[in-house]
């Protein structure tokens, strides 16, 4: 049954993906510049909702929340490599997949980047990536430990704030504007 309920959750989000036009490279162009916020706004909305909705479950129904450490050199050195790869191929994991759904064949590339990029990881891991880790590990933390409240409010609150965000923000900006 949970292979069902995440092949639905994945259509799911493929449809919401293809819908903000997530998976144009032009579109996610746009959006790095800051032009058009529109993918921005979309990714805003699904993790707030999905924070609410995953807490509120929780409280309902037995949950784990597997905590990954916080390696701060590690996640800069990885939003770097990441932010690139997004930048020059114009896709993220989740966007190229859908790309490819639609035929676009440069999508390709971004998925053949990825699992390469996975596999230099997955060799270097023990050389690199571990000892990279333990220069800034902060531990399991989440934003409720940090501000010493229950998870749920926290969840409740950083939604509330993105909700505002999103509400404030242009769609187009810029020059793209006029």
């Amino acid at each position: 049954m949970d292979l069902l309920y995440a092949l639905l959750s994945g259509v799911a989000m493929g449809v919401l993906i293809q819908r903000v036009r997530a998976s144009d490279p032009g579109m996610i162009g746009r959006n790095l510049r800051l032009e058009n916020l529109s993918i921005i706004k979309f990714m805003a909305l699904t993790i707030a909702v999905g924070m609410i909705l995953v807490y509120l479950l929780s409280l309902v129904t037995p949950m784990h929340f597997d905590i990954k450490p916080t390696y701060v050199v590690g996640v800069l050195v990885g939003g770097l490599i990441f932010g690139a790869g997004f930048g020059i191929g114009g896709y993220c994991p989740g966007t190229c997949v859908v790309g490819f759904g639609e035929g676009r064949k440069d999508a390709i590339w971004a998925i053949i980047g990825g699992i390469v990029g996975a596999l230099v990881f997955t060799l270097v891991y023990t050389t690199l990536v571990q000892p990279m880790n333990k220069l800034m590990d902060l531990g399991k933390i989440t934003l409720a430990d940090v501000f010493h409240a229950p998870a749920v409010a926290v969840a409740i609150v950083v939604a509330v704030i993105f909700f505002i965000v999103i509400r404030l923000l242009p769609t187009e900006t810029g020059s793209a504007r006029g």
